[in-house]
């Protein structure tokens, strides 16, 4: 039997990984990894423990927020035999991931941003755009925990995030708004070109979007540990934004040409479960390492556009553009 390790099992995405692993390949064994005793697997991702990873076939790294070095972490787990997915979303740790130099696979950044992003964004391979400008909403309506409130404001008002906004227009609902977040790297190899690419984050709602961009040269300014206060005040006071808010989260890619103006468009729309949506694709990375031996590094190179429509249509989302 296959074994798959998930390290953060018990955390805010990681249980959600959990449980579409267990859904998703039931013949599967998934164990949860951590320094808490509830794990099925004590591992500390900074400090790992070769003991932790012995008869694992992919390790699953969850623990956010992603502002360590994970180059142990990768190191121990191909040392161990394990393929190595993660579902880190900062440049930095995405690239010290992606060194590793073995006949396992290392892929980071397998969630929404970029791993998503990264393969529907091969729509265009054929003829790949000059630019492309990708976005992702979130649904206030949806739980939020202060470890993805930390991280995602982590970002905001240093090296240009949320310093810019645009406008985009949605099929059937009220347009939103989108600040400059540093979600990408400065492009996306598509059909063997470097494509420049940007990226957006925003709310269901303009006006939650609007107060981000307002206080993001102060938010740029707050220490790390006061910043991480101000993630679990947020979390805590989140609920009593729901009722104002949707669950609607989408996932959108724009490509543009040499004017800027849009020459397609590839959306992805999640009415129920968005916050499954980042938890996906690990899920199907695993999937696909299970079956091949290929040292990937990217969740391009195991997954298509059109399979990944196909697996988002099948857990109950909107896919339009490919």
């Amino acid at each position: 039997m296959s074994r798959v390790l998930v390290a953060g099992g018990r955390g805010f995405m990681g249980r959600r990984i959990v449980r579409l692993l267990k859904q998703t390949l039931p013949d599967v064994e998934v164990l949860t990894a951590g320094r808490g005793a509830a794990n099925d697997r004590p591992l500390d991702v900074k400090e790992p423990d070769a003991a932790a990873l012995e008869g694992v076939n992919v390790l699953i790294n969850a623990v956010g927020p992603f502002d360590y070095d994970p180059t142990r972490l990768v190191n121990a787990s191909h040392g161990a035999g394990a393929h190595y997915v993660d579902i880190a979303e900062t440049e930095d740790f995405i690239a010290k991931a992606a060194r590793a130099h073995d006949s396992l696979a290392a892929v980071s950044g397998a969630s929404s941003v970029p791993g998503l992003v990264q393969v529907l964004a091969q729509t265009w391979a054929a003829e790949p755009p000059k630019r492309i400008r990708a976005q992702l909403s979130i649904g206030t309506k949806n739980p939020a925990s202060t470890t993805l409130l930390y991280s995602m404001l982590q970002p905001v008002g240093r090296d240009g995030c949320f310093r810019s906004s645009w406008l985009r227009a949605h099929d059937g609902i009220a347009a939103r708004r989108y600040g400059s977040y540093p979600g990408l790297t400065a492009s996306l190899r598509v059909g063997g070109r470097d494509v420049p690419a940007e990226f957006g984050f925003g709310f269901d709602r303009r006006s939650y979007t609007r107060l981000l961009l307002i206080f993001a040269p102060m938010i740029g300014l707050l220490p790390r540990p006061l910043l991480r206060f101000e993630a679990w005040w947020a979390a805590l006071v989140s609920p009593l934004l729901g009722p104002f808010g949707t669950k609607v989260g989408i996932l959108s890619l724009d490509a543009l040409d040499e004017s800027g103006a849009v020459t397609g468009s590839v959306e992805v729309r999640a009415r129920e479960n968005g916050l499954d949506v980042p938890a996906w694709p690990a899920v199907w990375a695993t999937e696909a390492l299970l079956k091949s031996t290929q040292p990937a590094r990217r969740l391009s190179d195991l997954l298509t556009p059109n399979a990944t429509a196909e697996k988002l249509r099948a857990a109950g989302y909107e896919v339009s553009g490919t």
